[in-house]
């Protein structure tokens, strides 16, 4: 019997290496089992295609982790040497043909360790395992029974699964430097100036004189303040995805100045120095400095309403002008891309990162920088309220001290303090004032960053329509192309073609517009945070200073308040009377 069951093994192992696909009938019967389990498996996986809730997901899970470390442990037991389909070849294909596993590296290792009276027996029992080679097995199978299969996600896939993901740092380097080309811009001698009108109706205006200085000469021009908003305007269309300077805004009471004929001296002064501040500011600009429109404002003697209509003098003309633009504002609005998202049509990755990270930082100081100035409009007003309490006490001491000398002195040694305190708090708040310039700049400048980031997405939308004009022409042609080569028809084919051609050329050039504007949006992003950081470091080391001298000037303010409380009584002097016990 021992020698017909050898004979039996020899003929099956030549079977198998003559066919590598021949299992023997006690591997059938194991193969059995494991085709089972996979059935199970496969109606586990059936059962419940969309399960509710995590519970009945994680559970699924567990019992398909469970019957896997099942059936790879019944794979395995089956032939040490034999793979199974965990470890399948990812190309399909090798020396044995198409489907054929490759070995399990667990059994090779193991097959590697055995020895030579081990193989002997292996080739009598296919299914024989050393002692270790069972501990090593059964460790294995154990690791995959204890797999614990973790819970699905509800937000795979989706861009902030992960809340701690750290952002990478927005790369500043110093921006190129560059050389003005007008001089010193002087604002000054502001003019009223009433216009003719049958009944005085038309209010009047302030014109002041604009001086820029040139290498041989200068420029002198009068100019008001409409035209600086229509400046300002075709400034934004010739310099499309510039960051440029904030332009100076009217205050809260020069509405009602400006629509009476009584404007103050001191209104006209104020706005001349905030307006040379913002023309010297756009002199230094690198893309408006060079502009068209900056020389047409700064050299035009004549009045501005001959080149730009919106400000001209003629009412009929400026409302013509003025019309135009709003309808094409309007028709530009209700275009089908405006009912997307903002970044619908984006299709930069850098610039996709550029405006989150912008946008994130523009919020954080829209929301910062006016909670700043409330804390120094308090800190000041706790100053103005220290020093009126500090003079009506003085006032007090001159009517106590009439009838009572002694109940007087306290009285104004208090008075002293609080009107040096008040005095203190007042300086402070004005230095805060001058230190966060700087931040009220930049929380001016979120809205014409905002700008320039709008200039992009307008030339993505004229990318997008003079792209599907130019495809709508280039149909056309195909399509006609046939039909009209007939005779009488080539004027017409000509002209599909021409038409096609130039809306080729179009769509072209608004491509080549468009990432014109993004390497702009870039590059005066790196320049107003180059400039920020240099700004803020130093009105940072401004606002500490200030704080430190100011909290070290009060503590010496109420020190000798209490020294000369002390020495105009000292029996309250609680050291002293220590002392004297």
């Amino acid at each position: 019997q021992q020698q017909l069951q050898q004979q039996q093994q020899q003929q099956q192992l030549q079977q198998q290496q003559q066919h590598p696909m021949y299992a023997s009938p006690q591997q059938q019967q194991q193969q059995g089992t494991v085709n089972t389990m996979t059935n199970q498996m496969n109606n586990m996986s059936m059962s419940t295609p969309n399960p509710g809730s995590f519970a009945e997901r994680s559970q699924m899970m567990q019992q398909q982790a469970a019957v896997s470390s099942q059936f790879l442990s019944q794979s395995q037991m089956i032939n040490p040497g034999q793979p199974t389909q965990q470890q399948q070849s990812p190309a399909g294909n090798d020396a044995f043909g198409a489907g054929f596993y490759r070995p399990s590296p667990v059994n090779a290792d193991l097959r590697q360790q055995s020895t030579p009276q081990m193989q002997v027996q292996q080739q009598q029992n296919p299914n024989f395992l050393s002692h270790q080679q069972n501990q090593q097995l059964s460790t294995s199978t154990s690791r995959l029974s204890s797999y614990n299969a973790p819970a699905p996600s509800l937000t795979a896939g989706m861009h902030n699964a992960r809340a701690n993901v750290t952002r990478q740092p927005l790369v500043v380097v110093a921006p190129t430097p560059f050389e003005p080309i007008y001089g010193k811009v002087i604002v000054s001698e502001p003019i009223l100036v009433q216009p003719p009108s049958l009944f005085n109706l038309v209010p009047p205006y302030w014109t002041y004189q604009v001086e820029t200085t040139l290498q041989g000469g200068c420029w002198l021009v009068r100019r008001r303040f409409r035209h600086i908003v229509a400046f300002e305007d075709r400034l934004r269309i010739e310099c499309a995805g510039a960051i440029l300077h904030p332009r100076p805004d009217k205050h809260a009471t020069r509405a009602i100045e400006e629509a009476s004929t009584m404007q103050s001296v001191e209104f006209a002064t104020q706005r001349a120095a905030e307006i040379q501040v913002w023309l010297n500011a756009l002199v230094r600009h690198p893309l408006a400095g060079k502009s068209f429109s900056l020389k047409l404002f700064l050299s035009l003697q004549d009045d501005m309403g001959t080149a730009w209509p919106e400000v001209s003098s003629n009412a009929l003309t400026r409302i013509g002008a003025v019309s135009g633009s709003a309808v094409q504002n309007v028709t530009d609005g209700n275009m089908p891309w405006e009912q997307n998202t903002p970044d619908a049509l984006e299709d930069d990755a850098q610039m996709l990162a550029l405006a989150s990270s912008e946008g994130i930082r523009m919020g954080a100081v829209v929301q910062a920088v006016p909670k700043l100035e409330g804390s120094i409009t308090l800190l000041r007003e706790h100053g103005e309220c220290a020093g009126a309490v500090g003079m009506e006490m003085g006032k007090l001491n001159k009517a106590v001290e009439a009838g009572d000398r002694d109940l007087g002195i306290p009285i104004d040694i208090l008075s002293k303090g609080l009107l040096r305190y008040g005095r203190r708090q007042g300086r402070l708040a004005l230095e805060l004032s001058a230190a966060m310039n700087p931040f009220l700049s930049q929380y001016k400048l979120c809205k014409y960053e905002k700008m320039a980031f709008h200039d992009r997405r307008v030339a993505l939308q004229k990318r997008v329509k003079e792209r599907g004009r130019a495809d709508f022409r280039a149909q056309k042609l195909m399509i006609n192309q046939r039909a009209m080569h007939g005779p009488g028809h080539m004027g017409n084919l000509d002209r599909l073609a021409s038409e096609a051609s130039y809306s080729d050329e179009v769509a072209v050039g608004a491509v080549h517009q468009s990432d014109i504007i993004a390497s702009i949006v870039k590059s005066e992003v790196n320049r107003v945070a180059f400039e920020r950081r240099t700004e803020w470091s130093k009105s940072m080391k401004i606002l500490c200073s200030s704080l430190r001298e100011s909290t070290s000037e009060n503590a010496s303010i109420w020190e000798s308040t209490k020294d000369s409380f002390l020495q105009a009584f000292p029996e309250y002097n609680v050291s002293t009377t220590t002392k004297s016990a």
